[in-house]
């Protein structure tokens, strides 16, 4: 895994700083998930990251997804602002087609990959609790195998 950059869980300010704060789009975080990966990958706006919580906006582009799976190590909140998000649990094979308005609630510690087939930018509100990484940052990779659900077509 990679280091946890210091502001999760430090930002606008430390934990022992906590009071009300009128967050503005210009005081934003902006990173990338992953770093390492910019062609399968993810931005995002981080609104907040305290040490109870993370919250932040994350754009796919059209055609897009997230990879690796991701991994938290507290329960996440999807809520989708707009456009169209597929999520994956690789373990089970499960997915999900989210549209605008619609939310998930993925436990701490399944993995997930997020994926946008369509021709318009997906924009995602999530929320973390309590933490969003461990000590050792986001995952650089998934390491067991990628499930997925058989399709049968009847004949006519």
């Amino acid at each position: 895994m990679a280091k946890l950059p210091s502001y999760f869980g430090n930002f606008p300010y430390p934990p022992a700083e906590k009071k009300p704060l009128h967050l503005t789009a210009d005081r934003f975080k902006m990173f990338i998930y992953t770093g390492n990966k910019p062609y399968a990958s993810d931005l995002n706006y981080l609104l907040a990251s305290t040490d109870k919580m993370t919250t932040g906006i994350y754009q796919l582009a059209p055609g897009s997804n997230f990879d690796p799976a991701d991994i938290h190590a507290g329960d996440e909140v999807y809520y989708v602002l707009e456009g169209e998000v597929h999520l994956l649990n690789p373990e089970t094979g499960q997915t999900e087609r989210m549209g605008a308005g619609d939310s998930i609630l993925i436990p701490k510690g399944v993995p997930h990959r997020g994926y946008n087939f369509s021709d318009k930018a997906a924009v995602i509100l999530f929320c973390i609790a309590p933490r969003i990484w461990d000590e050792n940052g986001p995952p650089t990779g998934y390491s067991g195998p990628t499930r997925l659900f058989k399709s049968e077509r009847r004949a006519s």
